[in-house]
């Protein structure tokens, strides 16, 4: 099995539109196509004034508006499902990636078809001109991970790293990395970084994570997008 990852801009269709047609229409289709583990995040909040300033960064323009993600016996297979997505999408940028649950979702499991609870941070990142692709991964596994861990309330964290562009004009992303948080971190930065109350921690949690950040992270190649998150196959969360 694959797990193959899709870039998507939904295009003049509202996302609202486009999520329903996901759910009611296009899941089914997918998954008598083959695709196992099936889940869209769709950036469908019609307000995000107040948010934190995760989600200005964006380098790729137009921005993307979500991924669709699902397992496949192989890539090789993938041609009915990209002509099932492709026309409901202005633009796909297809990936195969390598999954690594860093955290697993055992807080608040999703049903199938229904909005994950929260929301989910879904970051697109680029390698840095400075670093090599081994001292990048390097940092971003074994020096950031833990860092990721200890100073956000995230009860979700998930690697994607790209084994293999399947776009002939896909963005240079490298990894795509899903959070889902509680709704109040989407505007309250002290929930975010796991302080709610505490200032001290906030300020040490904020200044941990940033300088972790930019040892691998350029902040010119990087987009951050809160979507919600849909399950849209019987949920599957490893254990621990």
């Amino acid at each position: 099995m694959e797990k193959l990852l899709y870039v998507f801009w939904r295009g003049t269709e509202n996302a609202a539109a486009l999520r329903e047609r996901f759910r009611g229409e296009l899941a089914p289709r997918l998954r008598a196509l083959g695709a196992e583990r099936l889940q869209l995040n769709i950036a469908d909040f019609d307000d995000l004034a107040g948010t934190l300033v995760n989600f200005s960064l964006r380098s790729t323009q137009p921005p993307p508006d979500g991924i669709v993600s699902f397992w496949l016996t192989s890539a090789y297979r993938r041609a009915p499902i990209e002509a099932l997505l492709a026309p409901a999408c202005s633009r796909l940028a297809g990936y195969a990636v390598a999954e690594s649950t860093i955290l697993p979702n055992l807080k608040h499991p999703p049903a199938p078809g229904e909005r994950t609870y929260g929301f989910s941070q879904v970051t697109l990142l680029q390698l840095p001109p400075r670093l090599s692709y081994e001292a990048w991964r390097r940092v971003w596994f074994e020096e950031h991970t833990p860092v990721g861990i200890e100073t956000q309330a995230n009860f979700l964290y998930r690697h994607n790293v790209v084994v293999l562009p399947l776009s002939a004009d896909a963005p240079p992303f490298r990894g795509i990395v899903e959070e889902c948080f509680p709704p109040e971190a989407m505007r309250d930065s002290q929930a975010f970084y796991a302080a709610v109350g505490d200032e001290p921690r906030h300020q040490r949690h904020l200044a941990r994570m940033m300088e972790s950040c930019a040892k691998f992270i350029d902040f010119d190649r990087i987009d951050v997008i809160a979507t919600s998150e849909y399950r849209l196959a019987p949920a599957w969360e490893p254990a621990l």
